[in-house]
């Protein structure tokens, strides 16, 4: 009974404040449990923006590329500003490519063009992310659900280059000079996915390029003017005039090039300057945020909880896009097929069937509702219930906690699904 009591007063509290709309997102600092490492981990973070269960997240990138420390908050040096979908420095990334803005010579290999930084010129809250190099180069990141708008500025006299990324693992850039537009894709996964997965992406900046140019393969052996690569490795590099200040507006996506072009203008079609997005940015995390407002404590004591609180509305992470009509589409990692309809990947449950999902319920019961809906889906386009999504079937762990979350699900009163066939995955 006691517990029954304490479980209605907080939901009494959570209905009663979340009307309130304080900016809470200052408390939120993305650089919490980023001083990780392979040999001792302090939380295995990084300085994550984006918005709620974004289908995509973007970071700067202090490690080398496919490596699981995306960001060390120990390290000096950032190589690179990153979309990720990173869970876990154990499973690594998928579908991550990068923009990296060079001053000086021109460097693209990606431990050559890496500038030097100091945390006292960092900023790093879930809507916006900003950092000084040491070059003086400025640059600055606010999200949207599957895209992000960049803003770089450069020093007056020098160079002003930006290096496009998009990994090894297979990879392909198309720059569009009269349209100051790159396309792309990037392949790099894991073994979970279907053998003809890819992420799609369109950049789009603001300024008229000056020279541009791709490169190919580790060594990043530049061709000048060159306007297409695709091979195991290619990128892409543009040159702007000298002390420019340029915005990149930057979508992708799982199905096509042209849903990608549509998302960035579903997404970003309305936002004129970074400044805009960021608002968009801060006003759907205190939406979130205020879900719970703490009394007493001290400042710092908000900032931990309210970090932590950040973190638990990542993962699991969207899958889907929006059709011209604005219907919700999917490529599914476990079919490779485009369906209509919702789907959420990445997370191995783990302690997460614990706490968060039963946290989950209670805040966001749409959205559990929601996941726990495409569990069954997953079941039907593969014959498993996830154990491990990342995006499709890892099945890195003993056992399967899906099975706990749709029993919580249903003691709980979510009807979403057809429990008989959650039975029959349940019992697979």
């Amino acid at each position: 009974m006691k517990r029954i009591f304490l479980y209605l007063c907080f939901l009494g509290v959570v209905t009663g404040l979340s009307a309130q709309n304080s900016d809470l997102t200052h408390y939120v600092n993305t650089l919490q449990g980023t001083n990780s490492k392979h040999e001792l981990t302090r939380g295995d973070t990084y300085p994550t923006t984006a918005l709620p269960w974004g289908v995509n997240f973007w970071t700067p990138q202090t490690g080398p590329n496919r490596d699981g420390w995306i960001y060390q908050h120990f390290k000096d040096s950032i190589r690179g500003f990153r979309q990720t979908h990173q869970c876990s420095s154990w499973t690594r990334d998928y579908a991550a490519f990068s923009l990296m803005p060079v001053t000086g010579k021109l460097e693209v290999n990606q431990y050559k063009r890496a500038a030097k930084f100091s945390h006292k010129n960092e900023i790093a809250h879930p809507n916006y992310y900003k950092v000084t190099f040491d070059n003086k180069i400025t640059t600055e990141m606010s999200p949207t659900e599957r895209g992000v708008h960049m803003r770089f500025s450069f020093p007056s006299g020098g160079n002003s280059y930006i290096v496009i990324d998009p990994n090894n693992g297979g990879s392909c850039v198309k720059i569009i000079p009269e349209e100051r537009k790159i396309i792309g894709y990037c392949k790099n996964a894991n073994f979970s996915v279907p053998k003809e997965f890819a992420n799609y992406f369109v950049i789009v900046f603001d300024k008229p390029f000056e020279s541009y140019g791709t490169w190919t393969g580790n060594e990043g052996k530049i061709t000048p003017q060159g306007l297409e690569s695709e091979s195991e490795y290619s990128g892409a590099y543009i040159q702007f005039k000298k002390g420019v200040k340029v915005q990149a507006k930057i979508a992708s996506s799982y199905i096509s090039y042209e849903q990608a072009e549509l998302t960035l203008q579903q997404e970003l079609g309305s936002f004129a300057s970074l400044d805009q997005t960021r608002e968009a940015a801060k006003k759907a995390w205190n939406k979130q945020l205020n879900k719970v407002q703490v009394e007493g404590g001290t400042e710092e004591q908000k900032a931990t909880f309210y970090s932590c609180f950040f973190r638990s509305m990542l993962f699991p992470r969207k899958f889907y896009e929006h059709d011209a009509n604005g219907n919700p589409i999917y490529y599914s990692p476990y079919d490779g097929k485009v369906h209509e309809g919702l789907m959420y990947t990445d997370n191995g449950f783990w302690d997460t069937f614990r706490a968060q999902f039963p946290l989950n319920a209670i805040l966001h019961p749409e959205f559990h509702n929601n996941y726990i809906t495409s569990l069954i889906t997953a079941y039907d386009q593969s014959g498993w219930l996830p154990s491990w999504s990342f995006p499709g079937h890892q099945g890195g762990m003993i056992g399967n906690h899906a099975l706990s979350l749709i029993a919580d699900a249903w003691a709980k009163g979510f009807r979403s699904y057809d429990p008989k066939r959650a039975m029959e995955a349940m019992f697979h």
